[in-house]
């Protein structure tokens, strides 16, 4: 399997119901728990001074153990931030996020469960696609293409799709728990997202990272 472990923050670390004081020490349990090859920061900042004191303050401790740290969307602040580049929630936007930030910075990309916007994006030079079986299908008005996306795989077979298919590396973006972890790998994501399986460990984060380690290895 050897797919690797992309790590999502609490979304109450940016809107502030969580001081990063506070969620310090519990990011380092997790960092340090086993290899981690991404951190996405993930949700919407209060303002753009709260982004950049958040970022400043968490992106070294990710940074220094040689892991990628990324933010949502706001890929101009990303750059200006010192991110190693931006995960974007919409197809849409890759290719004015690929022009500002070249070819240099990771520009990754939230398909939803759409093949479409996956091969498309994929094609043009995203460095990995995730697909995300919380999001429905965006309303489509070419028929050939509707039809495409309606009859195409779900859950673990998109994952397996899109390995058979394409070359680009591919994250199960579904908030992956230990218990499946393995299935996620197996079914061929090169990345697997976690969030609460982490966070919500009952021993701590750092048992949650190698638990889920040892699942995908």
């Amino acid at each position: 399997m050897n797919s690797e472990i992309y790590l999502l923050t609490p979304p109450e670390v940016l809107s502030g119901e969580l001081s990063t004081d506070q969620f310090i020490p519990t990011l380092l349990k997790a960092l340090d728990g086993g290899p981690i090859s991404c951190v996405l920061l993930c949700g919407t900042a209060s303002s753009e001074t709260s982004l950049s004191e958040i970022v400043s303050t968490l992106r070294p401790l990710v940074q220094e153990r040689d892991i990628a740290f990324l933010i949502e969307d706001d890929f101009k602040n990303a750059a200006s931030l010192g991110c190693d580049g931006v995960h974007l929630t919409s197809a849409a936007n890759f290719k004015e996020a690929r022009e500002y930030l070249g070819n240099d910075n990771i520009v990754g990309v939230d398909c939803g469960i759409s093949r479409h916007d996956a091969i498309l994006v994929g094609e043009a030079g995203a460095d990995y696609v995730a697909f995300n079986n919380r999001r429905p299908l965006p309303e489509i008005e070419d028929p050939d293409v509707r039809a495409f996306e309606e009859g195409g795989p779900r859950g673990l077979d998109l994952l397996t799709w899109w390995q058979t298919m394409m070359t680009p590396p591919c994250v199960s973006l579904d908030d992956v728990t230990i218990d499946e972890a393995a299935s996620h790998a197996e079914a061929g994501a090169d990345f697997i997202a976690v969030q609460n399986a982490v966070w919500q460990h009952p021993a701590d984060p750092a048992k949650a990272v190698a638990e889920i380690n040892e699942a995908i290895a």
